[in-house]
């Protein structure tokens, strides 16, 4: 960590040592192998950096350096702010939306993750140590604290980081006094949203003022579902939830994406709630599917994005399928 506000973290220093060999970086530029060479014989490329085996490399920051020198726009034409929502626990909500976020740091896009639960499960799936944090977002929504101030900067220079722990638990009883308390967090994002490209906000499974305050301030939601009826219950009651909060403050979401996580295809039960899910949700319901993966509850355990953990992992492959069809870049095939 590199933010003079808060102690270096340790574990965050594997987050500055993705490198990718060119055919890989090529493929995220949208451009081939050949082409990329070429245009650094020619000079129009600064030359690559070399390992040991003096082998090509590059680092997720070069993306955006290289996409100047092409003059490609940025994967994303403008600014979302995605919400990572469900109020059923135990959705897989924060492990998906760490490696999500993590991801497409890496791919070059410039991304601010925020942490909405006290119990800094996000935080925790980056593995960043929650207590280490002084500073929530409760210090910028209620103490009026400058959100620069609160902000962790990793060693990936494309990936920010609100943390969260214990001392946010606050934040619901001292929003409630106070005024234009369902717009705090959106006022409190439009000072900053234009240093990123993509904020990812990761909330607890509840109803209350945080999230409302999340939803409010949100562009898209994304609602990871287990395949079961309970979770299909979950979201009945969070899209009731939704037409209250569409009637009372005249809000719609531009985008809600379902998705199923630790989906297994050979349960039965697994295919009965996708058919129910296909039949009532169709409308919002991705084609990508997360599977069942012990990668993914391995590097939870371990606080590391599962594309640092097992890059080749079909768990790191449905997720990076997620995020080609919720950003619609499926005519990129991104290899990492």
């Amino acid at each position: 960590m590199t933010n003079q506000s808060h102690p270096l973290i340790s574990k965050a220093q594997i987050f500055g040592n993705t490198l990718y060999p060119p055919k890989a970086f090529a493929q995220i530029l949208g451009i081939s192998k050949h082409e990329l060479l070429e245009k650094e014989a020619q000079g129009i490329f600064p030359p690559a950096k070399r390992d040991a085996n003096q082998e090509r490399t590059y680092k997720p920051e070069d993306v955006i350096k290289y996409r100047t020198y092409l003059g490609l726009p940025s994967p994303l034409p403008s600014i979302r702010k995605q919400l990572f929502l469900n109020f059923k626990g135990g959705t897989g909500k924060s492990t998906i939306s760490a490696s999500y976020g993590f991801r497409l740091a890496q791919m070059g896009v410039r991304t601010l993750l925020i942490d909405l639960d006290p119990q800094g499960h996000l935080t925790q799936c980056l593995g960043l140590n929650s207590q280490q944090f002084p500073k929530t977002l409760f210090n910028a929504l209620i103490e009026k604290e400058e959100l620069e101030k609160v902000i962790v900067k990793t060693d990936l220079p494309t990936l920010d980081v609100i943390p969260s722990n214990l001392n946010l638990s606050p934040v619901e009883l001292s929003l409630f006094s106070m005024n234009s308390r369902e717009f705090r967090l959106k006022r409190l994002i439009s000072s900053i949203e234009k240093n990123y490209e993509l904020i990812v906000m990761d909330a607890s499974p509840s109803i209350g003022l945080l999230n409302l305050n999340a939803i409010l301030a949100s562009n898209d939601l994304i609602i990871p579902v287990l395949a079961d009826f309970l979770s299909y219950h979950g979201l009945k009651i969070l899209f009731e939830t939704l037409s209250t909060i569409e009637e009372d403050f005249s809000f719609v979401f531009e985008n809600i994406f379902i998705f199923l996580n630790r989906y297994n295809e050979s349960h039965r039960i697994c295919k009965r709630s996708k058919k129910a899910l296909e039949t009532h949700y169709d409308k919002y319901l991705l084609s990508t599917v997360i599977r069942q993966d012990t990668k993914i509850a391995e590097a939870t355990s371990q606080g590391t994005p599962i594309f640092l953990y097992a890059q080749s992992s079909k768990g790191a492959t449905d997720i990076q399928s997620l995020i080609d069809e919720i950003l619609d870049l499926k005519g990129a095939d991104h290899v990492g």
